[in-house]
C-alpha cells in the first residue's frame, strides 16, 4: 500500500494544474519516509529489528547495555547513558577521604556550579597537601579542553600543561600520601599522552604507578591512558590486551576502553593473547573482541566459557549473538552498503542459530555457569526459532524451574510461552483462545519493541489460524515462512476475529501516551487492513460486534482490536460509496452515531466543509452545507432513483458528488479517511491507478454525460464543464504514470511539457468543443471563459 498523510495533513486539490511540476522529482521512497513519519507518532526506539529475544534477560553489570547487538553504533540505552560511573566513583573516593558527603565531593567536581565546601573541609583539616592537588588539576583541566563537537576545536595551552607536566612528575615522587602520589602519578601519564608522547607516558606508569603497593580505580585510568598510548604507538595487539584489562576490572572507564577499539574498528588480533598472564585476562581480550562490530563471538564465547566462566559478560554475549542473527535472518534487509555481505551472513543464520541453540543447551547443564534460568530460556527460544517446538517446551519448563530476580527474563518467558502456545496448537477451542487473548493483552500495550514485535507476530499467526492458513511451511526452512492460502470454508466469526487480530496488531490501536503514540516497524497499518477487507467481510465484523450475547473472549478481543461500530460503519459506508453503491453507504452511515461526525475529534467538520454538490465555476449549488455523510448518501441514492427516470437535472448533480468524492473533488474524506496532494505522483511503490474510479473519475463522467442530453443549454453546458473536469483528471493520471521515468535533463523536461500540454488540449477538446460551439452564449460557458485559463487558451488556439 503507498504511504499517504492522513486527512489533518492533507490539502484539498481544486484547480485544474498538477500541485508538482515534473521539473521536481523527489525520490519516491523519501516521499514515502516523510509521508509516514507524517502518519504516525514514530519511530519509538532507534534500536527496533525484528527481534524476539531481550538482551535484557541477560545477567549484566549497570552500563553494559550500550553493548548489546544493535545496527546503530552504540546500542542507544538511556538508563546506561544515565549513568555517571567515573564522576560517581571519583566523588566517593574523595569524600571518604577528606570526611564529607558524596554530594559536597560530586558538586565541587562536576557541577555547573561548583562550591568551595570541599577545600574548605581540607583546609579546617590542616591538609594542605590535598588543597594543593586540587589547585593543581583544576588547573589542567582548563589548560585543556578537548572538543564537545567535530566541528570545533580543542582548547590547549601547552606551556601551562608543560609546567603542569614536570610538577606531576616531581610531586608523584615525592608525594608521602599514598592518596595523592596514585593521582599526581595519573596527572603525570595524562599530561604524557596530552603532550603526545606515547612513548614517555609508557615509561612514567611503569615508574609512578605500576610500583604502587595500593592501587585503585585511579591506577586503571593510568593504565587505560598507558593502552592509549601503546596504540599511538602502533602496537595495536598489546593496546587491545590492556583496554580489554582496564575493561574488565574498571567499570568507570569501560565505555573508554571499548570506544577506544569500536571507533578505530579494530578487530581481534591473535598476538594480544601473547600478553596475557592468565586464563581470565585471556577471556577479558575475548570478552572486548566478542562485543565489537563485524565478527562473529560464538567462537570467543566458548572459549571464555572454558577459561573463566564468572566473566560476567558472557550472558550478554550469548544474548548479542542472538539478536544479530535475528538481525541477519528475520527482517527485510536494511539500506546498506555492503548488500551481499548481508545475503552471505542471511544464508548462515539458520547453521549459526543451530550452533547457538547446542551452545545455550549444554551451558543450561554447566554446572560453572550460574543463572541456568538464562541459558534454558536461550535454549527454549532457539530451539523454537529452529522450529523444534517440543524441545522448544522442554527448556521453557525447566527454565521456568528455575529461580530469578530477572523481571526481563520473567518476560522473556511469558513472550516464548505465548509463543510456542500457537505454534503448537492444531484447533482453535475455546481454552485456547482464552488463553491466547490473556498473552495478547500482557503485552499489547508495551513500549518495548521486541514485545511489540513479538505481540504483532502472534496476532497475524492468529489472523492465519482463523483464515484457515497454515502457519508453517516445514519445507521452507525458515520460521517466519507461511503459506498464503485460504481455506475454501472458513465461518464468518473466524474471519471477523481475523480482521479484529491485525487491527489489534496496528499502531493506529495501540495506546496513545500525551497525544503521542509510539510506532514500530512491526506494527501493522489498519489503513492498509481495511483497504484490503471486504464490504463482506467488514460486515462480518460488524455481526461479530452485535452477538446479543457475547464471550468473555468476544468482549476482549473487540477491546484489544482498537477499533468499534461507528469505525467499522464509516468504513463500510466508504466502501459502497466507492464502488457508487449509495443506498447501502446510506444504510450503513446511517448506523453511525451522529456525534460522531460533528466531534471536536472528528475530521468531518474539517474536512466537509464544502458541498459536496458544489463546482467551480459556481454551478449554482452553495458552498455551505449541511450535510452528514450519511444524508449525503441519502440524497445521492435519491437523485440516483431521480436520473433513472429520466431527470437530466439529477444526472447533473449526481455527477457533481461523485466527482467531489473522487481525489480531486472537495468530499473526498467521505471515500476515504486520508489524502496527500502529491500521492498520484509519488506513491511507493509505484501502481497504475488508470482503472481506479477514485482517481479518474469514470463514473461521475458517464453522469455528466448523461446530464448532457437535456435540452436546457445552462444545464448541458455545466454538464460538459463537469465531464471535461473528470477527463482532466483521467489526464493528471496518464501524466504522473507517463512521467515516472523522466529524467531531469531541461531538453527532455521542456519536450514532455510540450507533449503533455498537447495531449490535455486533445482529451479535453471534447467537451471543450460543445462549450465553444453549442453552449458559446451560456452564462455558464461565460463563467468558465472568465475562470478557466485552459478553457481561454483552448478558445484562442483554435
Amino acid at each position: 500500500m503507498p504511504f499517504q498523510l492522513p486527512a489533518f495533513f492533507s490539502r484539498k486539490g481544486k484547480g485544474f494544474k498538477t500541485p508538482f511540476s515534473n521539473s521536481f522529482k523527489p525520490s519516491a521512497k523519501i516521499i514515502a519516509v516523510l509521508l509516514l513519519l507524517a502518519c504516525a507518532g514514530g519511530p519509538a526506539d532507534l534500536n527496533e529489528f525484528t527481534s524476539y529475544f531481550l538482551p535484557e534477560s541477560s545477567d549484566t553489570q549497570p552500563g553494559d547495555g550500550r553493548y548489546h547487538y544493535t545496527q546503530q553504533f552504540l546500542y542507544l540505552d538511556e538508563y546506561s547513558d544515565s549513568l555517571r560511573l567515573a564522576e560517581n566513583t571519583n566523588a566517593e573516593a574523595w569524600a571518604k577521604y577528606a570526611g564529607v558527603s558524596n554530594e559536597i565531593a560530586y558538586n565541587y567536581f562536576y557541577a555547573e556550579s561548583a562550591n568551595n565546601t570541599l577545600p574548605n573541609r581540607l583546609m579546617l583539616k590542616g591538609n594542605k597537601a590535598a588543597i594543593a592537588y586540587l589547585q593543581f588539576a583544576k588547573t589542567v583541566d582548563k589548560a585543556y579542553q578537548p572538543a564537545t563537537y567535530a566541528w570545533e576545536e580543542r582548547r590547549k595551552d601547552s606551556l601551562v600543561l608543560v609546567e603542569s607536566y614536570e610538577k606531576a612528575k616531581q610531586s608523584a615522587r615525592v608525594a608521602t600520601d599514598g592518596f595523592l602520589k596514585e593521582r599526581y602519578g595519573f596527572q603525570a601519564v595524562k599530561l604524557a599522552m596530552m603532550l603526545d608522547q606515547p612513548d614517555a607516558c609508557v615509561k612514567l606508569y611503569d615508574e609512578l604507578i605500576k610500583p604502587l603497593k595500593t592501587k585503585s580505580f585511579i591506577s586503571d585510568w593510568a593504565y587505560a591512558r598507558r593502552a592509549g598510548a601503546s596504540m599511538a604507538m602502533g602496537d595495536t595487539a598489546k593496546a587491545i590486551y590492556e583496554f580489554a584489562q582496564v575493561f574488565e576490572r574498571c567499570p568507570s572507564r569501560r565505555r573508554e576502553a571499548d570506544l577506544s577499539l569500536r571507533m578505530k574498528g579494530v578487530m581481534f588480533q591473535e598476538k594480544a593473547l601473547t600478553y596475557c598472564q592468565n586464563d581470565a585476562e585471556k577471556a577479558a581480550v575475548y570478552a572486548l573482541c566478542a562485543i565489537q562490530p563485524f565478527q562473529d563471538g560464538l567462537p570467543f564465547l566458548k572459549k571464555m566459557v572454558k577459561l573463566n566462566p564468572k566473566n560476567n559478560l558472557i550472558e550478554l554475549i550469548a544474548a548479542r549473538e542472538i539478536n544479530k542473527t535475528e538481525y541477519y535472518s528475520l527482517g527485510e534487509i536494511p539500506y546498506t552498503e555492503d548488500t551481499l555481505a548481508f545475503e552471505a551472513h542471511r544464508k548462515e543464520s539458520p547453521s549459526y542459530f543451530e550452533q547457538l541453540q547446542s551452545f545455550t543447551a549444554e551451558s543450561a547443564e554447566n554446572k560453572t555457569l550460574n543463572n541456568a534460568a538464562f541459558w534454558y530460556t536461550a535454549a527454549s527460544y532457539l530451539a523454537y526459532v529452529n522450529k523444534d517446538y517440543n524441545k522448544a517446551s522442554d527448556f521453557l519448563t525447566k527454565a521456568q524451574a528455575q529461580p530469578t530476580q530477572n523481571n526481563y527474563l520473567k518476560q522473556q518467558i511469558a513472550l516464548q510461552q505465548m509463543l510456542l502456545l500457537i505454534a503448537k496448537q492444531e484447533t482453535i477451542t475455546p481454552e485456547f483462545e482464552t488463553q491466547a487473548i490473556g498473552m495478547l493483552e500482557t503485552f499489547g500495550g508495551s513500549d518495548n519493541f521486541r514485545l511489540v514485535n513479538a505481540y504483532t507476530r502472534a496476532c497475524g499467526l492468529l489472523a492465519k489460524m482463523y483464515r484457515g492458513q497454515p502457519l508453517d511451511d516445514k519445507k521452507s526452512g525458515g520460521f517466519l515462512s507461511s503459506c498464503g492460502k485460504k481455506s475454501e470454508e472458513v465461518p464468518a466469526t473466524h474471519l471477523a476475529k481475523a480482521f479484529l487480530l491485525e487491527a489489534a496488531a496496528s499502531w493506529q490501536s495501540r495506546p496513545q501516551n500525551q497525544d503521542y503514540s509510539p510506532i514500530f516497524a512491526t506494527n501493522k497499518d489498519r489503513y492498509a487492513i481495511e483497504d484490503s477487507a471486504s464490504t463482506e467481510n467488514i460486515e462480518q465484523v460488524i455481526k461479530y460486534f452485535q452477538v446479543p450475547t457475547p464471550t468473555d473472549f468476544d468482549k476482549r478481543l473487540m477491546k484489544l482490536s482498537g477499533v468499534d461500530t461507528d469505525y467499522l460503519y464509516v468504513v463500510l459506508g466508504r466502501k459502497y460509496l466507492v464502488q457508487h453503491q449509495y443506498a447501502k453507504a446510506a444504510e450503513a452511515f446511517v448506523k453511525v452515531t451522529h456525534t460522531h461526525w460533528t466531534a471536536e475529534t472528528s475530521v468531518f467538520p474539517t474536512y466537509f466543509d464544502e458541498n459536496p454538490f458544489h463546482l467551480t465555476p459556481d454551478n449554482g449549488e452553495s458552498k455551505k452545507h449541511t450535510f452528514t455523510p450519511a444524508t449525503f448518501a441519502k440524497r445521492m441514492t435519491e437523485l440516483e432513483s431521480q436520473m433513472n427516470k429520466g431527470d437530466a437535472k439529477a444526472a447533473y448533480l449526481l455527477g457533481c458528488g461523485a466527482y467531489n468524492i473522487g481525489y480531486w473533488g472537495n468530499s473526498w474524506i467521505l471515500s476515504q479517511r486520508q489524502r496527500s496532494s502529491a500521492e498520484y505522483q509519488y506513491m511507493y511503490p509505484p501502481r497504475d491507478l488508470s482503472g481506479e474510479d477514485y482517481y479518474v473519475v469514470t463514473k461521475a463522467r458517464t453522469y455528466f454525460e448523461k446530464a448532457m442530453q437535456t435540452k436546457d443549454a445552462e444545464l448541458a453546458a455545466k454538464a460538459a464543464f463537469g465531464a471535461a473536469l473528470c477527463e482532466q483528471s483521467a489526464f493528471f493520471i496518464y501524466q504522473a504514470n507517463e512521467g515516472r521515468d523522466l529524467g531531469y535533463g531541461e531538453d527532455e523536461q521542456t519536450a514532455f511539457q510540450k507533449r503533455m500540454s498537447a495531449e490535455e488540449k486533445k482529451r479535453l477538446g471534447k467537451y471543450f468543443a460543445l462549450l465553444r460551439s453549442k453552449y458559446a452564449t451560456t452564462q455558464y460557458t461565460k463563467e468558465v471563459l472568465e475562470e478557466c485559463s485552459l478553457y481561454r487558451d483552448f478558445v484562442g488556439g483554435e
